[in-house]
């Protein structure tokens, strides 16, 4: 559905809103998480192996490597990007953003937005909003939320002049026409203001109980190009990034949502590096050759073909995604690693990967990640 809103005194561009069952297509691939199973359960697994730059010979625990602090050009390089292996690196960065764009002022109470961003709280981004179908026939809780959500949003005295309140009844109306259609969710597509996330954050902060919170919204795969200067200051390219290639940076994106956040098995055509803000984030990885037979058997058993590449809406909800996430999250084998802030992993061409938040629902969590050769 195209339709033009007047957002505050002004109109603003178009603002996109889809939604979509197991047959939709789509060519965003990150999405929400709403299989049955919970990839934000605390992991078994090992820890990884520590790739100290100053010590190269430690005995190897797993399959993943990590440098703890700072790492050279040549370190990186050696470790990683000529084995085009994948490399954890913690405490690897202090980007601007992380104290710029957000507010903990107790280190306890959960992250909020700093009062700094309200400057850019008409700034247009592509959102994601996933709502899982209950098994019964009873209401789907989650819209009891979003009602109450709007209830409060006419009530507040910060959004009475806002445009929001539409889009919260769009996002109701389509999670109602998941369960007409008999869907297992309804994920939704739609650009809408940074305030969106910025007020539902605002109104978890006014519920103890994370069942009352608002969950999935996702500003995903937002290009870091399309964000005013002060804020893509905020986000400077890495050396890693310039340096450890050619120079040549395909991509750039920013991740903001509220848990759960989730993104389904896939590949990337580049090189990646992926930082990790606010929150923290698990990632399972898997090699080529494995994850490409995962793929395959997964698409056997489907009957169909599709992308690891470019990701279509099939792998954001149905069979697909849920056929994946038990074969990468169910698999105690599988390699994972944990971000927190300050941390990032180096994903090489070709390597598969899910990505999961680890948190409470209804929490901020933020990344940025940058595609380059």
């Amino acid at each position: 559905m195209f339709s033009k809103l007047r957002y505050g005194s002004h109109i603003t561009s178009n603002y996109r809103f889809s939604w979509c069952t197991e047959a939709l297509t789509s060519i965003r691939f990150q999405s929400t998480f709403s299989a049955a199973s919970n990839p934000g359960q605390p992991s078994k697994n090992v820890n990884p192996r520590v790739f100290d730059a100053n010590q190269q010979n430690k005995p190897q625990i797993s399959r993943v490597e990590t440098v703890i602090g700072k790492i050279d050009i040549n370190t990186f390089r050696r470790a990683a990007w000529v084995p085009e292996t994948p490399l954890l690196l913690q405490g690897f960065h202090s980007l601007p953003a992380i104290n710029n764009w957000f507010r903990n002022d107790d280190g306890i109470s959960p992250v909020t937005f700093s009062p700094s961003m309200k400057s850019y709280e008409d700034m247009i981004l592509p959102y994601e909003f996933t709502v899982s179908r209950p098994s019964s026939k009873k209401p789907n809780p989650e819209n009891d939320v979003l009602a109450e959500y709007l209830k409060w949003l006419r009530e507040s005295s910060e959004y009475e002049d806002s445009y929001l309140p539409a889009f919260i009844k769009a996002m109701m109306q389509s999670s109602d026409r998941a369960d007409i259609h008999n869907s297992s969710s309804s994920f939704q597509q739609f650009d809408a203001p940074l305030s969106l996330i910025m007020s539902a954050c605002q109104f978890n902060s006014t519920r103890e109980n994370s069942v009352d919170r608002i969950k999935r919204i996702y500003v995903a795969q937002s290009s870091l190009s399309h964000l005013p200067e002060p804020l893509s200051l905020d986000l400077p390219t890495p050396d890693i990034v310039e340096h450890a290639g050619k120079g040549d940076i395909y991509s750039s994106s920013i991740w903001l949502g509220l848990q759960p956040t989730y993104t389904p098995l896939h590949r990337d055509p580049n090189p990646n590096l992926f930082c990790q803000l606010v929150g923290s984030k698990r990632i399972r990885l898997m090699t080529p050759d494995r994850g490409g037979d995962i793929y395959a058997g997964v698409r056997r058993e489907l009957r169909s073909h599709g992308s690891s590449r470019f990701r279509g809406a099939e792998m954001m909800g149905g069979r697909e995604r849920e056929l994946l996430h038990r074969a990468v999250w169910d698999d105690e084998t599988v390699s994972e690693v944990s971000l927190g802030p300050g941390d990032a992993l180096f994903i090489p061409t070709g390597w598969w990967h899910s990505v999961a938040s680890n948190g409470q629902d209804g929490e901020l969590n933020s990344s940025v990640n940058w595609w380059f050769r």
